[in-house]
């Protein structure tokens, strides 16, 4: 039987993040589970790890994911790896007894995300995947909006998710550019997110007519020391072949008849880091942009040739609105807030013993298989079919 500290394996800004939403949410949380605490903070590299200790109040540090497993005070676990590890590390976090949320992707293709699923079925403890995007609260209303018939049938719908991170040539070679380890490229690293937002709202997807992947940049130059995220630092004279895509776009057919326009890119000039959805149906549509995250925006037909779009204040009606510091009319939500919304699901689903449905692995297991129907599109030039494991 484990206890129920808390440890956050890999030390990088993701791992920051899932700190900030433990530190929120813990006192919250304290009474129901007894034994909650920040107890370690696991990076092979030990000074990231110190680091965020002393940020965020950990016990103690660790430089092997291993020993943390096997430390009987921590029961509840945060992967914050390199994607080549994710798999690997929730599959023993689940064999040893712990509750787990596991960052996307949670694996590099469908095959391996199928046997985590697996295994969380056969756990008796809570898992889940960070799809953090679905707990902004205008992304939710919207999804409840579809969900009631409130913009009719679904006729088309636009997700792409636009980073600027990599489109400076200056930026170092890492595991993100290696297919062996990162899998695809922004596909993987950020379209997990697009893709998982456009199955949230207009429901599973069924085949990819096509997709066309780009890699503008084809080398990169090793960091002359250690690096972090998208840090710059100094570049050593050796270069290496990026070997995954840099923009993906494709061609979405969902069950129900929608038709859906993907794309990811990671060399997004001008784009910083944004989520745009427009969804539009028979009778309205509603969008959303991350750049603007105070509102959503909805239409309803109206017969006049444009029917007008009418701007929807964030509110403390709208769900997870509620869990701000200061939930009134039009107060923008954070990213790390957003991260604070999903700790607290699941700590919740922790304290109650039922399972994470928002951002289940199951979820995170069907995001693996459009991802795959997308690669297979682009790498064949043909339609691929979303291939569906039993759940």
């Amino acid at each position: 039987m484990t206890g129920s500290a808390i440890a956050v394996i890999g030390a990088g800004m993701i791992g920051a993040a899932h700190a900030f939403g433990y530190k929120v949410a813990i006192d919250r949380f304290s009474r129901k589970i007894g034994g909650l605490r920040l107890k370690t903070v696991c990076d092979a590299n030990g000074e990231l790890a110190a680091a965020m200790a002393a940020t965020w109040g950990f016990e103690t540090i660790a430089s092997d994911w291993k020993s943390v497993l096997a430390d009987p005070d921590i029961g509840i676990v945060s992967i914050c790896l390199p994607n080549f590890l994710h798999a690997e590390v929730t599959l023993a976090a689940l064999a040893a007894g712990m509750h787990v949320i596991c960052e996307k992707p949670l694996a590099l293709d469908a095959a391996t995300a199928a046997q985590i699923y697996k295994a969380s079925q056969a756990a008796s403890t809570v898992s889940a995947t960070v799809f953090n995007y679905r707990r902004i609260p205008a992304v939710a209303a919207m999804q409840r909006l579809i969900e009631s018939g409130e913009i009719g049938d679904l006729v088309n719908a636009l997700v792409q998710y636009e980073s600027e991170y990599a489109a400076d040539p200056q930026l170092p070679h890492s595991w993100r550019y290696e297919r062996n380890r990162a899998g695809p490229g922004a596909l993987l690293d950020i379209g997990t997110h697009a893709v998982d937002v456009a199955r949230f709202l207009c429901g599973e997807v069924e085949e990819i007519a096509g997709a066309i992947a780009t890699i503008s940049i084809r080398q990169r130059f090793l960091p002359a020391g250690a690096s972090i995220g998208h840090n710059h630092v100094e570049l050593s004279s050796e270069s290496r072949r990026v070997d995954n895509d840099d923009v993906m776009s494709a061609l979405l057919r969902f069950a129900n008849g929608c038709q859906g326009t993907f794309l990811a890119s990671r060399v997004a000039v001008g784009m910083g880091n944004s989520l745009t959805i427009a969804i539009t149906g028979t009778k309205g549509a509603v969008r959303y942009s991350s750049r603007t995250p105070a509102h959503y925006e909805i239409a309803h037909f109206d017969g006049s040739g444009q029917s007008p779009f009418a701007i929807v204040a964030n509110n403390p009606t709208l769900p997870f609105a509620g869990l701000l510091p200061v939930p009134h009319d039009g107060v923008a939500i954070g990213y790390a807030e957003v991260f604070g919304f999903m700790i607290q699901e699941f700590l919740e689903a922790i304290a109650n013993g039922h399972p994470m449905t928002n951002g289940s692995i199951l979820d995170g297991l069907r995001a693996s298989e459009i991802l795959d129907a997308i690669q297979q599109a682009a790498d064949t030039n043909q339609p691929a079919k979303v291939k569906h494991a039993a759940a």
